[in-house]
């Protein structure tokens, strides 16, 4: 039962994420809505969410974290270089293609942690993760020629936005660890998304969006709601029923779900072979979770 119950919640907190990416491909086809005022909205409200509701569930606990300089340090370089980079490159790249297009892309960060690991634990990777490279780096190819290896069917800025955004995601993997383990999940996110409205909080003021309708104030609102605050807990709660493996196997109801919607609702470009290559991309996250031993190491040279 339990398992089931972490199962569901893992899988919905995906799909809200992949709405999310509908959601934002809708607002940018009002030209007035650029990507600076929605960042800077969506972390100011979705920010002050979080910390309330962190106070309310840990108190006095949520401020700990001002105790300690260094920890401050790196939840600041965090919510730069991981929140606001991961929340910037993916909408600019929804902004530049689609949510089906920008959500694969994505889900090539699990290929540069393992690049990233390799080379700071100075092991060669496992066998499984140099096939899982293989086949994202295949996949990747698929995805932006459409199976014509002669021309790109997705733009360079796409695909340079569209890498940008999984290595930032990479960096939100990797950097806050020991922040997540030593202040809970939720408080570093909290407070990593409220520093991202403060630093974006001039381009709110001098890049401000004109002409917002109440719909598209209410596509903000969800993707502040559903696609941040419930899909980051209800993603976070189901690692207390399951693994981290099967969660992150889990991940790919987002781009399945951003794809359903974009296609569906607004005709979006995605076909046969692009869905071929991000179907590769995401099977290469799953081929991680398949346990493996680790072998030797690149070099034993000391720094």
């Amino acid at each position: 039962m339990n398992k089931r119950k972490g199962i569901i919640l893992a899988i919905v907190g995906a799909a809200l994420w992949g709405t999310s990416g509908t959601a934002a491909e809708m607002l940018y086809q009002n030209p007035n809505i650029n990507t600076f005022w929605l960042v800077g909205v969506r972390s100011w409200l979705a920010g002050l969410s979080l910390l309330a509701i962190s106070f309310l569930t840990k108190g006095k606990k949520t401020l700990t974290i001002f105790q300690d300089k260094h920890d401050l340090l790196s939840g600041i370089l965090y919510a730069i270089f991981g929140i606001l980079g991961v929340q910037f490159t993916y909408f600019y790249t929804v902004k530049s293609s689609n949510a089906p297009t920008a959500t694969v892309l994505v889900f090539l960060a699990p290929v540069l942690v393992i690049a990233y690991m390799a080379l700071r634990s100075r092991q060669l990777p496992r066998r499984i993760d140099l096939i899982s490279i293989a086949v994202a780096i295949i996949g990747t190819a698929i995805l932006v020629t459409n199976g014509n290896f002669s021309s790109l069917a997705v733009s360079p800025k796409t695909l340079i936005w569209g890498f940008f955004s999984a290595l930032t995601q990479a960096i939100a993997v990797v950097m806050p660890a020991k922040l997540f383990k030593k202040y809970s999940t939720m408080t570093i996110l909290a407070w990593g998304l409220f520093l991202s409205g403060i630093l974006f909080t001039p381009f709110i003021i001098f890049m401000p969006a004109q002409h917002v309708t109440f719909k598209e104030w209410t596509l903000v609102i969800y993707i502040v709601i559903a696609g941040t605050i419930l899909a980051y807990t209800l993603y976070l709660s189901s690692v207390v029923y399951i693994s981290a493996g099967l969660a992150s196997m889990l991940e790919a109801f987002e781009p399945l779900v951003a794809t359903i919607l974009s296609v569906g609702l607004l005709g979006s470009d995605f076909g046969i072979m692009k869905m071929v290559g991000g179907s590769l991309i995401i099977f290469a996250t799953f081929l991680q979770v398949i346990p493996s031993p680790r072998p030797g190491k690149l070099h034993r040279n000391r720094l």
